[in-house]
């Protein structure tokens, strides 16, 4: 009995042994299919209300929209442009023309081939975007060559263009014929959203949540992580308590200093920090109202602790900014000048009060109602009440901050970012300060100044590197004398995700899920 029960165990023991080398030699299969199950899950700030791109807000909703498109060109890993829908790229030696040979073969989401009169209608949207013209106010027009050959044509040659193209926020290719299809209603349904991206929209809730499904057909290869799902987080201390807790795997938002060192020393994440492009600014209303006068301008200039600022904004992690550009990283035109904006001078602040007539009288400072904007509006608010004046706060959604300050205009002083899509000069101060982009845009001073005008025009047409340099130096210096908004600091940037995924450390600020992949 002794000796059956031992053969029988022995035979037991076998059958484990290969069923368990069975389980080996097939464990890839399923170990891929547990990959292609597995489902990324991303918190975002807001997700978009509409896949409209030249219709729709391009702040936090472009993360959400720009999965599904494609641009001509695009930034690598060593934040250089390099082909990505066009195959090549000329530019004529007097720089006024722009030759794009696209790729053969790509196909948009509904199965239709893009071509170049698909090319051709996306940048005529774009150039006819209140949210993006400002960018195609160098552009001529766009010539259709053949199928897969367009050419733009320059009013004037513009050294920073390439970098607008190689931003999805500027320059997303669309298809023609669905967008015709569609009209209004394109990109308000799932049915109605077609790019030719790495990701494919599957489903939506506007404003809530975003699902997408690897696009197995896409030019560059499938992506390596097969579904995602995106999300509305608006509060960044939930965001972080859900990447602690594994709810979400990645956060496309910046860290605020505060949480440095919790989130980088977590067992289960990564964080890695960048040069931000956001630039944090107290903007004024210099078309109507109290801050039309600039001397009020110029009071709150000597009146702003921008040290304090950071130090409470971001915990220090970031630098004081002069002037939009002044930045940690490499911004290309830069000037690179130091110590040009007022120091604090209360004094000075209280006599440019009384002598624009404003001691004593209510101001309403409008900013978001999220972190860190009502903490530095409440910095805001001390200091103008320092100086001789009423100040109240008043914190809004942000949707509605948008459509009023930022759209319309109508406010008299708020705290806000401006985030640029590139690293160049021209996008930052045409883009902020031009006439061209008063509104929407991102001239939210509503600022104008036809000398300010003519530099930034000339600036983006100058080929020598020092003299436009000097074009900019010279924009700062009617910049600091108009004072048409604040400059406080630029933050560092940050992201952080979850050690189940890797990417490249050189594409982790552009926030695009066909970089990632699954690191087991």
């Amino acid at each position: 009995m002794k000796r059956k029960i031992v053969l029988l165990l022995f035979a037991i023991m076998i059958a484990a042994l290969f069923a368990g080398c069975g389980r080996n030699n097939g464990g890839t299969s399923e170990q891929t299919q547990s990959s292609a199950d597995k489902e990324m899950v991303v918190g975002i700030p807001k997700v978009t209300e509409s896949f409209d791109f030249y219709n729709t807000s391009n702040g936090f909703e472009s993360i959400s929209m720009s999965q599904v498109y494609d641009t001509l060109v695009i930034k690598d890993n060593n934040g250089k442009t390099v082909p990505s829908l066009a195959e090549k790229f000329e530019i004529s030696p007097d720089g006024k023309t722009y030759t794009f040979y696209l790729r053969k073969g790509v196909k948009f989401s509904n199965g239709v081939e893009f071509k170049a009169s698909d090319a051709n209608y996306s940048i005529d949207q774009a150039m006819a975007s209140s949210w993006t013209s400002w960018a195609y106010a160098s552009i001529k027009d766009c010539e259709v060559v053949d199928d897969y050959t367009i050419k733009l044509n320059m009013k004037t040659p513009n050294v920073g263009f390439l970098e607008y193209l190689a931003n999805p926020y500027y320059s997303a290719m669309l298809s023609e014929e669905t967008v015709k299809k569609y009209g209004k209603d394109y990109g308000k349904t799932v049915e109605s959203t077609v790019g030719t991206g790495p990701y494919i929209l599957k489903e939506w809730k506007p404003g809530e949540l975003c699902v997408y499904e690897a696009n197995p057909n896409y030019f560059k290869g499938a992506p390596a992580i097969k579904k995602v799902r995106m999300k509305t987080i608006t509060d960044v201390n939930a965001a972080i308590i859900a990447l602690q807790t594994g709810e979400i795997n990645a956060y496309f938002n910046d860290i605020p200093g505060i949480n440095y060192d919790s989130v980088s020393k977590a067992e289960k994440l990564n964080m890695v920090t960048f040069p931000s492009t956001i630039f944090f600014e107290c903007i004024m209303n210099t078309k109507t109202g109290p801050f039309a006068d600039v001397r009020l301008r110029q009071a709150v200039a000597y009146a702003v602790d921008r040290q304090q600022m950071l130090t409470v904004g971001a915990e220090g992690h970031g630098a004081v900014a002069d002037y939009p550009g002044n930045r940690q990283g490499y911004t290309e035109g830069d000037p690179a000048l130091k110590n040009t904006w007022y120091p604090v001078d209360l004094e000075k602040a209280k006599q440019l009060v009384k002598e624009a007539g404003m001691e004593g009288k209510t101001i309403t400072i409008k900013t978001y109602a999220t972190d860190p904007y009502p903490k530095l509006a409440t910095i805001l608010q001390d200091a103008l009440t320092k100086i001789g004046l009423k100040a109240e706060v008043q914190q809004m959604e942000r949707g509605a901050f948008i459509d009023e300050v930022l759209t319309k205009g109508q406010y008299e002083i708020g705290i806000c970012r401006w985030a640029a899509g590139t690293k160049d000069m021209d996008e930052i101060m045409y883009g902020s300060l031009a006439t061209a982009s008063i509104g929407s845009a991102g001239n939210w001073s509503w600022y104008s100044n036809s000398a300010m005008d003519e530099l930034l025009t000339k600036a983006e047409a100058e080929t020598d590197p020092e003299a436009r340099k000097q074009l900019y130096a010279d924009a700062i210096k009617i910049y600091d004398k108009d004072v048409p908004q604040i400059p406080l600091y630029y933050p560092d940037g940050s992201r952080a995700y979850s050690k189940d995924l890797a990417i490249d450390k050189g594409n982790v600020e552009y926030d695009r899920l066909f970089d990632f992949k699954w690191s087991n």
